[in-house]
């Protein structure tokens, strides 16, 4: 089966200050995924359910890999970016993969985690010590995804936009001020290039049939 993942621009360069609070939480939530993840495989393999838990725990460590290409350049991330980069996802590190362009595929995996993981398997919360990193498994992804979407609203929405009159997160008019916020210019690019061109019919001289 393949999801299409709408093909959002996200810009390229460090994000505005008001992005950082929830920058630094997905980032904890990351690291939180990690924990538990680690926990939850372990017991996993104690009880010997490792063929039970097995996708469920790949995709989790997908999830976790798109968040550490997201947030490479974060110092507690840093290396374990740089051993995926030069090992098993050398492929996406070369090509250039990460940033805030992992924001939305991560957030969909990550989501899809959650869905599955509480349909299929709350019922083993039970079953202690693995029960205990199912739920921090949960709730990290569950706080992931939702500090994800926070930071992909203030990417899409400049702030005061909707005290501006815009309804979407691109479409605006552009505006000139000093205090215009830090991703403006992102926006705005995003605004011109995509503004329709300008085509005028029954213009030009043409030629007449027979001359």
């Amino acid at each position: 089966m393949v999801l299409p993942i709408p093909n959002v621009p996200m810009p390229d360069g460090p994000l505005p200050d008001e992005c950082q609070p929830n920058v630094r939480r997905l980032k904890y939530s990351i690291l939180a995924m990690i924990f538990f993840a680690i926990g939850r495989a372990a017991c996993a393999v104690a009880l010997g359910a490792v063929s039970f838990d097995f996708f469920a725990l790949l995709n989790i460590f997908l999830s976790i890999t798109m968040g550490t290409f997201m947030l490479k350049d974060d110092e507690h991330l840093q290396r374990f970016y740089e051993c995926l980069a030069q090992t098993i996802c050398q492929v996406c590190a070369d090509a250039g993969q990460g940033g805030m362009q992992c924001l939305i595929p991560f957030m969909i995996m990550t989501l899809l985690n959650v869905l599955i993981d509480f349909f299929q398997r709350m019922p083993f919360l039970s079953i202690m010590p693995y029960g205990l990193f199912l739920a921090g498994s949960e709730l990290s992804q569950a706080c992931a995804v939702y500090f994800a979407c926070s930071i992909y609203q203030q990417i899409r929405v400049p702030p005061g936009g909707m005290e501006m009159g815009l309804s979407g997160g691109y479409n605006y008019d552009r505006v000139q001020r000093s205090d215009a916020p830090a991703q403006q210019g992102f926006h705005d690019a995003r605004a011109e290039s995509t503004q329709p061109g300008h085509f005028a019919i029954f213009q030009g001289q043409g030629q007449r049939l027979g001359s």
